[in-house]
C-alpha cells in the first residue's frame, strides 16, 4: 500500500512458492505455496474413548442417511438439549463411515451458544474452500459467489460435513455440497424445521438410559469400582440426568480421587442439585451442579486459569493466551490446562489448542463474575487482547518489513518471537483470524479504541494477500470509528484507504471512492502530505479502473508531485509507472515510454528489482504497441528473468505473456508457445483464472491463429 516512499513492499525473508511484492495493487493478487496435490481435510474432532451406547441412534442415522430414494446430498439434523452428546454422536457416526468419504471431513462450529455471535455462512464457506485447496485470493467476497464456487469444488466429491451447534437453517444451507455422495450432519438444540422442509431428516437425541449411563461410568472409572458400590453408582447417573457431559465431569472427579467412595460424590451432588433446582431448568441444574462441584475441588491456581480463560473472546486458545489471562509465564499454566482437560472442564482441540464446551464456558464465566472483581476480569481480558495485538504486529513486521507504520505498538513488540518468514506469518494470522476478530470486537465493546485501530494496521498484510473480505470490511469499519474516537487523524486517514481498498478489490468502486475521498479530506485537514499522496494515488486507481484514464492521470500526477517534493524515490518510481499506464490508455505513447523508463531507472537506483521488473514489463509492452518487437523482446526477456530471480512469480508470468506476444510479432512462434506454457504453469499452480486466457492463446497458436496482441500485464 502506498505510504510515502514505501509503496512497494518487500518480503525480507525466504518464502516457499510464488510471492507477490506489492505496493498499490488492483485486481487479483495471489500468494500461494506450491503443492503437488490437494491435502484431504480431516477436521473431525476426535471421538472420546468413553463414547457409550447410542446404538439405536447410530442405526437410525444409518437409515436416515442411507435412504436411496432421496436425491442429492444427505442432510441429517441431530437435535437435543445441551450436554446430551450430539457432537459426540455425529463425530462417531462419521468416523465409523470414514471409508465412504475419501475426499475428506469438514467441521465447523456454528456457535449458536458460543462466546460470540453465531458464525456467518460466508466465514464458514471461506474456511471450507481453503481446506479444499482453493487459494485465499481466489475466494470471492460475496456469499452467493462463495456458494457457487463451493458447489463447483464439491461436485462429485465424497465429503462428510459436520455443522456443529447450528443456530438456523440459513447457516447450514450454503454448506451443503453439490454431490449426491456427500453427507451433512447438523447438530442443534433446535429441530431446524426449515431444513426438514428442504428434505433433511431429524433425529431427536434423548439423555442416556440408566443402563447406558452406568456403562459410561464404568468405562470412565473402572468396572470394579462400580461393582463395589452398585447402588451409589446408580444414584450418581440418575443425579446426572443421563447427560453424558454431567456423567463425564462426575467421573473425572472420581478418577482423580481413587479413594473416594462413589457415595461421597452422590451426597455432594444431591445437595448441590437441590440448591440449584429452584434457579434453573432441570438439565441446566444437573450440569451446573456437576461443574460447581468439580470447580470447588480445583487447586487455587488451576481454578484461576479456569475462571479467567473462560473470559477468552474467541472459539479456542493456546497456553500462551491462557498465561496472559492470569499474567503468568506459559510454562506455569500448561499443567493447569491439562488438569482442566482431565476434569472434563476443558476440551483438548489439538496441539496446544483448547476449547470450552459452551456450557463449561458459561460456568467458567459465572465463576469469574462471582469470584473475581470487575477490575480483575477487565485486566485479564485486556491482557489477552493485547497478547493477540502484539502477535499480529510481530507477524506484520515479517510480511511487510519496509512499510511505514504509525502504531506505537510496533516498538513494544521488537522482542517478541516472530514467525520465521512471510508465509508462516500469513498462515498464523489466518489460523487465528477468528480469535483476532473476536478480540477486536470485545475491544470495541470495552471502548478500547487505541487497540482496535492498531489491529487494523497490523492486519494489512493478511488482507492484502489472503483477502478475507468480510472480516476485512468488518474490522476496518471498527478501526475507522476507533481512530476517530481516539482523535488519531493519521490513523483515520490510513484506515480509510485500507477499507476503501477492500471495496476496490471487490469492484465496489463508488464505496472505494467514498473512503479514499474521506481519507483525502482528513489528510488535507491535518496537512499530512504522505497521506494526501496515498489518497490521490488510490483515487487514481478507481478512476483508471472505471474507464477514466484522464482523471486517473491527474490524480497520479498529484501523488507524484508530493512524492517528488518529499524526495521519496520509491513512491516516485511507482507513480511514474502509474502515469505511464494512464498515458498508454490516453494514446500518448511517447510520454508512456518516458514514464516507464524513468520508473525502471529509479527502481534500479534504489535496488528495488521487483519494481524495476514491473516497469520494464510495461515498457516492453509499450514498445510492442509501437511496432518495435526487437526492443520489446529484449526488455520483456530481461524483465521476466529479473522477476523470476526475485521470487515474484505472478509478475514474471505477466512478463512472459507479454514476451510471447513480442515473439509472435517477430515470427518466433515456438518461443511464444514456450513462454506461454511457462506462464500457464505459474498460473495453474496458483489456480489463477488467467490460466484460461493463456490456455486459449496456446490453442490459438496451435491452430495457426497466432496474430500478435499485447501483453495483459
Amino acid at each position: 500500500m502506498g505510504t510515502g516512499d514505501r509503496h512497494e513492499n518487500l518480503i525480507a525473508a525466504e518464502v516457499s512458492g510464488p510471492v507477490v511484492q506489492a505496493g498499490v495493487v488492483h485486481g487479483d493478487v495471489h500468494v500461494h505455496s506450491r503443492r503437488e496435490r490437494r491435502t484431504v481435510p480431516r477436521q473431525l474432532l476426535p471421538v472420546s474413548a468413553s463414547f457409550t451406547d447410542r446404538e439405536r441412534e447410530l442405526a437410525e442415522l444409518d437409515r436416515l442417511i442411507g435412504d436411496q430414494q432421496r436425491q442429492g446430498p444427505r442432510v441429517a439434523v441431530i437435535a437435543g438439549s445441551g450436554g446430551v452428546g450430539k457432537t459426540a454422536l455425529a463425530s462417531r457416526w462419521i468416523a465409523g463411515h470414514a471409508d465412504r468419504f475419501p475426499d475428506g471431513q469438514l467441521y465447523a462450529d456454528l456457535g449458536a451458544f458460543g462466546a460470540e455471535e453465531p458464525a456467518s455462512p460466508d466465514e464458514v464457506l471461506s474456511q471450507f474452500l481453503r481446506a479444499l485447496g482453493v487459494p485465499s485470493a481466489q475466494i470471492p467476497a460475496e456469499l452467493a459467489a462463495q456458494t457457487a464456487l463451493y458447489r463447483s469444488v464439491t461436485a462429485g466429491l465424497k465429503l462428510a460435513v459436520l455443522a456443529d451447534d447450528a443456530d438456523s437453517a440459513a447457516q447450514v444451507r450454503p454448506l451443503v455440497p453439490a454431490s449426491p455422495h456427500s453427507v451433512v450432519v447438523v447438530t442443534s438444540r433446535w429441530r431446524l424445521g426449515a431444513l426438514a422442509m428442504d428434505g433433511a431428516r431429524v433425529l431427536l437425541v434423548e439423555p442416556l438410559s440408566s443402563v447406558s449411563a452406568l456403562e459410561l461410568l464404568r468405562r470412565a472409572i473402572g468396572i470394579d469400582r462400580v461393582k463395589t458400590e452398585p447402588e451409589p453408582a446408580q444414584q450418581l447417573v440418575e443425579l446426572c440426568g443421563g447427560l453424558p457431559i454431567a456423567v463425564c465431569v462426575a467421573a473425572a472427579r472420581l478418577s482423580t480421587r481413587p479413594r473416594w467412595p462413589i457415595s461421597r460424590l452422590v451426597g455432594a451432588l444431591a445437595d448441590e442439585r437441590r440448591r440449584l433446582s429452584a434457579l434453573a431448568v432441570a438439565d441446566e441444574a444437573v450440569v451446573q451442579a456437576s461443574f460447581d462441584l468439580s470447580a470447588d475441588e480445583l487447586a487455587p491456581d488451576i481454578a484461576l486459569v479456569y475462571r479467567l480463560s473462560g473470559l477468552h473472546p474467541g472459539p479456542d486458545f493456546g497456553a500462551e493466551v491462557a498465561a496472559a489471562a492470569v499474567d503468568r509465564p506459559a510454562a506455569d499454566v500448561e499443567d493447569a490446562l491439562d488438569a482442566l482437560v482431565d476434569a472434563s472442564l476443558l476440551t483438548d482441540a489439538g496441539p496446544d489448542r483448547y476449547r470450552f464446551h459452551d456450557l463449561a464456558r458459561v460456568h467458567a464465566r459465572q465463576q469469574a463474575e462471582t469470584q473475581e472483581s470487575e477490575s480483575s476480569r477487565t485486566a485479564a481480558v485486556h491482557r489477552m487482547i493485547t497478547w493477540y495485538l502484539d502477535r499480529v504486529l510481530a507477524a506484520d513486521l515479517v510480511i511487510t518489513p519496509l512499510r511505514a507504520r504509525i502504531s506505537p505498538g510496533y516498538e513494544r513488540i521488537r522482542s517478541i518471537p516472530a514467525p520465521p518468514d512471510a508465509t508462516a506469518a500469513l498462515d498464523w494470522l489466518e489460523r487465528e483470524l477468528a480469535n483476532i476478530v473476536a478480540a477486536m470486537r470485545v475491544a470495541a465493546d470495552q471502548v478500547w479504541p487505541e487497540l482496535v485501530w492498531q489491529f487494523c494496521e497490523g492486519l494489512w498484510g493478511l488482507f492484502l494477500h489472503r483477502k478475507h473480505y468480510r472480516q476485512w470490511q468488518r474490522t476496518h469499519s471498527w478501526g475507522v470509528d476507533a481512530a476517530r474516537r481516539c482523535g488519531n487523524r493519521r490513523a483515520e486517514a490510513r484506515l480509510e484507504v485500507q477499507l476503501g481498498y477492500a471495496h476496490l478489490n471487490t469492484g465496489r468502486y463508488d464505496a472505494a471512492k467514498d473512503h479514499f475521498t474521506a481519507s483525502l479530506k482528513v489528510a488535507l485537514a491535518i496537512d499530512d502530505s504522505v497521506a494526501q499522496a496515498r489518497a490521490w494515488e488510490h483515487l487514481g486507481v478507481v478512476a483508471h479502473s472505471t474507464g477514466s484514464p484522464r482523471e486517473a492521470y491527474e490524480h497520479y500526477a498529484r501523488a507524484l508531485a508530493i512524492a517528488e517534493e518529499l524526495r521519496q524515490p520509491r513512491s516516485i518510481a511507482l507513480h511514474r509507472r502509474r502515469l505511464g499506464e494512464a498515458c498508454r490508455d490516453l494514446d500518448r505513447p511517447a510520454e508512456a515510454v518516458e514514464h516507464f523508463e524513468r520508473s525502471a531507472e529509479i527502481a534500479r537506483e534504489i535496488g528495488d528489482e521487483v519494481l524495476r521488473g514491473r516497469a520494464m514489463t510495461r515498457l516492453g509492452d509499450q514498445h510492442l504497441r509501437l511496432g518495435d518487437s526487437t526492443a520489446a523482446c529484449s526488455l520483456l526477456r530481461e524483465a521476466a528473468d529479473l522477476l523470476g530471480q526475485h521470487g515474484a512469480a505472478a509478475y514474471q508470468a505477466e512478463a512472459l505473456e507479454a514476451l510471447a506476444e513480442a515473439d509472435l510479432a517477430a515470427d518466433h512462434v515456438e518461443s511464444a508457445r514456450l513462454h506461454l506454457e511457462q506462464a500457464l504453469a505459474t498460473y495453474a499452480v496458483a489456480e489463477d483464472p488467467k490460466a484460461e486466457r493463456v490456455s486459449a492463446r496456446i490453442a490459438a497458436i496451435a491452430a495457426g491463429k497466432q496474430k500478435p496482441g499485447h501483453g495483459e500485464a
